[in-house]
């Protein structure tokens, strides 16, 4: 159990040689060997604590191996242009070993929660039975997680054209009270425009009789003063 651990440590504190893509490589390789022999031989005789203390070795041993590929890359983004993409392709193996020993252990412990417990010793018309049924498992389990990704992404969806709809919908509703107060402020000018023609046509009358006032005056006394 401590092994991991002090190779989490090393790993985390020396710097990569020019050799030491592969020497985590070496590692990783011995690393997963031994993780597979934990999920397909112990693991299944396991019962009640003592799985509990297997399942709890095989995760710090993934754990491990996380560190380990972290050093692989980081090595790799070092390389030279002409070794990148030989340890990028590796890379990708590895990532991909990696991966598959974690679903793995997820179908080991699904299998247990069923009560069923998986026997790398069986025959193998028995063993090709069990991975065919894995196999099935594995395929329903991928098909319910892109039903259950979709409906998250159409809910995703759904919620942001829901935010747009209600973004539009207080867009309007800004515009319409505008419009509103532009034609409250249209109509508070026509009516002052209204009462400054009256004011002005009233103006117009007083100063035409005002005039037509003195004008007879002024023929009164005309009128009275040739007389």
């Amino acid at each position: 159990k401590q092994w991991y651990q002090r190779r989490v440590r090393e790993s985390n504190l020396r710097l990569m040689s020019s050799d030491g893509f592969d020497n985590a490589a070496e590692d990783f390789t011995d690393l997963k060997k031994a993780i597979e022999s934990l999920i397909r031989v112990k693991l299944p005789k396991a019962q009640k604590e003592s799985r509990k203390l297997v399942l709890k070795d095989i995760n710090q041993r993934l754990d491990a191996g996380q560190v380990l590929l972290n050093d692989m890359q980081r090595e790799v983004d070092r390389a030279t242009v002409g070794v990148r993409p030989q340890l990028s392709y590796r890379m990708r193996s590895y990532h991909s070993e990696f991966n598959g020993l974690k679903r793995e252990l997820e179908q080991a412990e699904r299998n247990q929660q069923l009560g069923f417990n998986q026997d790398y010793n069986k025959p193998d018309s028995t063993r090709r039975q069990v991975l065919s049924n894995q196999g099935a498992i594995e395929r329903s389990s991928a098909a319910v997680e892109r039903t259950e990704r979709l409906a998250v992404e159409t809910e995703t969806i759904g919620n942001e054209i829901t935010n747009e709809l209600g973004q539009q919908r207080d867009q309007l509703v800004r515009t319409r009270d505008m419009l509103d107060q532009t034609d409250s402020t249209l109509n508070k000018s026509r009516r002052t425009i209204l009462n400054m023609g009256r004011k002005a046509m009233t103006n117009k009358v007083a100063l035409v009789s005002i005039i037509v006032v003195e004008v007879v005056i002024l023929g009164g006394v005309l009128y009275w003063k040739f007389r």
